[in-house]
């Protein structure tokens, strides 16, 4: 059970807390329990994934499938019963093998509409993407993406412009697809986006919406298993990682995505877009966040001042602007001076923008924009030394010409 996963790890908060897994790297102890990237999957005493029910303890049984819970009645009253049972599946199945995803791959490709979500380590451009779950009319498929060649097979339905994925703010799940698999992410329909043009209409502030606040908001729907199970992803970041997976993991991955194509109709209503086009077209942005900064070899290398780097609009405060630049989910831009702050007043929620970086704080989590306008080398920022730098134990940052 997790339980006994966090004990092997020495993952306890008695023993010292827990130790993040990234891309390519390993617990220092890999128990039956815990799937190596690189391993041979079934060998030995590192198998990776239980074949019989009876080793699958709190997990699903041998056959890979269960049935979905039924579709509230509130979101029947909204939808109306025909729409929620052409929508809405009652299945989820697991696939974890290329066999298994190449019996299901013609599905998916003649499909026109499919919901995507995908779950893992760090889930981003250094983190392991471990899970994709993707929703049809009729069931939810959860991809083992650390099963060799399972990936691979959905390459062409991931990169496929004519086959709509709905998803919810996809950026560092396209990072994540991108830098670890090769794949292109196309064809997304973001509901964030969709919320973001939601709020321009009403001319209220966007800000980033998450999937359950969005969910509740359009169908009066939530992930049960949201708050249960994010406490055990705070408790423990590394528990996507883990095989066999538990059951309550599973259908909270499953519950992620079996309503997206159900959102995908209310947010088309809402906006007055039957085909959804134009959140397809400014999604396309999301999709493009891949591949921003990609001559940076590591969130360190940020670290310079001087730096010319490109930044996504993400959210607004009354004290900051802040963007996201791909280099990792938990280092972000902003922007805090008011006389910064005006120069991006012309761009949306969503647009990227070419910068250079100011300054960061004491743990790089943070690394301070100014705009790149075109035609203007990068000035001399003004740093006020009994602020922030005083905090750096002093030390003036060097100018450009320093190095």
């Amino acid at each position: 059970d997790m339980l006994n996963c966090r004990a092997a790890l020495g993952c306890a908060r008695g023993a010292g807390g827990c130790r993040l897994v990234r891309q390519g790297a390993l617990p220092r102890r890999t128990p039956a329990a815990v799937c190596s990237p690189q391993s041979h999957w079934d060998t030995g005493e590192h198998r990776c994934l239980a074949t019989d029910a009876a080793s699958r303890s709190g997990n699903i049984g041998a056959d890979r499938s269960w049935p979905l819970p039924e579709v509230p009645e509130q979101v029947r009253a909204i939808v109306g019963e025909a729409v929620a049972r052409q929508l809405v599946p009652r299945e989820a199945v697991l696939i974890d093998s290329r066999e298994g995803a190449e019996e299901v791959f013609p599905e998916l490709l003649t499909a026109h509409l499919l919901g995507v979500d995908c779950e893992g380590v760090s889930l981003g451009r250094w983190g392991r993407l471990c899970l994709c779950q993707i929703s049809t009319p009729e069931r939810v498929y959860l991809f083992d993406a650390l099963r060799e060649g399972v990936m691979d097979v959905l390459r062409p339905v991931l990169e496929s412009s004519s086959t709509v994925k709905v998803m919810h703010d996809c950026r560092e799940d396209a990072s994540a697809l991108l830098s670890q698999f090769g794949v292109e992410l196309a064809g997304v329909f973001d509901a964030q986006v969709a919320h973001t043009m939601l709020l321009e209409e009403e001319s209220s502030r966007p800000f980033q919406i998450s999937l359950n606040e969005l969910l509740k908001s359009a169908l009066q729907l939530e992930n049960e298993k949201q708050a249960s199970l994010g406490e055990v992803m705070r408790d423990d970041p590394n528990v996507w990682f883990y095989r066999p997976m538990q059951l309550d993991l599973i259908t909270y991955a499953a519950q992620d995505v079996m309503y997206l194509p159900l959102l995908h109709r209310a947010l088309c209503d809402k906006l007055r877009d039957p085909t959804g086009g134009r959140v397809l077209e400014r999604s396309r942005r999301y999709s493009d966040y891949a591949r921003m900064n990609m001559h940076l070899g590591s969130p360190k290398a940020a670290e310079k001042r001087g730096l010319r780097l490109q930044a996504m609009v993400a959210t607004r405060t009354e004290a900051a602007l802040y963007l996201k630049l791909n280099l990792g989910a938990q280092r972000q831009g902003a922007v805090s001076r008011p006389e910064a702050i005006s120069r991006f007043q012309d761009l949306t929620f969503g647009e990227i923008v070419d910068c250079w970086v100011s300054a960061w704080n004491m743990t790089g989590n943070i690394l301070f924009l100014e705009r790149l306008e075109p035609g203007h080398a990068v000035p001399e920022p003004k740093i006020d030394l009994t602020g922030m730098w005083r905090g750096r134990q002093g030390r003036r940052p060097r100018g450009p010409k320093e190095g």
